[in-house]
């Protein structure tokens, strides 16, 4: 069963200046900074109140972060719901043909993901997240979102 968004991910072209924009404007604070696989993106988690953000900033020309940032200019990129049973949520999608873009969990440290394919949810990257811990972490993950 889903319990609440887990965070909700932007691609932007300079995290600082996106954390500056969203404090100013709504008191959000940065609680994590993180690199992605490869170097290929940075990521930074931010936070007000019950919500949280994660701002993806592609360092290099390369990967899913910096394809939707040349071809969308930057927005909404995932949003994640958690979960207390992802593969139980798994199942569910797959029993209703929904297009999966992890038919099993990525095991990570503290969680468990999934990804559900744009198509899927109206034209929306969808995460579950079940987590062994309360809070997002974000996960170094590489994926390729492209309609095939």
């Amino acid at each position: 069963m889903l319990q609440k968004i887990d965070h909700i991910a932007i691609v932007v072209k300079d995290a600082d200046e996106a954390l500056k924009t969203y404090s100013g404007m709504f008191g959000f604070e940065a609680v994590e900074k993180m690199g992605g696989p490869g170097g290929e993106f940075k990521a930074v988690l931010v936070r007000v109140g019950d919500i949280t953000l994660e701002f993806l900033q592609p360092l290099t020309n390369k990967g899913s972060i910096a394809r939707f940032l040349q071809e969308k200019g930057g927005g909404l990129h995932h949003v994640s719901f958690a979960t207390n049973d992802i593969n139980r949520e798994l199942k569910s999608l797959k029993a209703k043909g929904k297009h999966l873009l992890n038919k099993e969990p990525m095991v990570l440290p503290d969680a468990k993901v999934a990804f559900v394919h744009p198509d899927a949810a109206e034209n929306v990257l969808i995460e579950l997240v079940q987590r062994a811990s309360s809070g997002p972490k974000i996960p170094n993950i590489k994926m390729d979102i492209t309609r095939q």
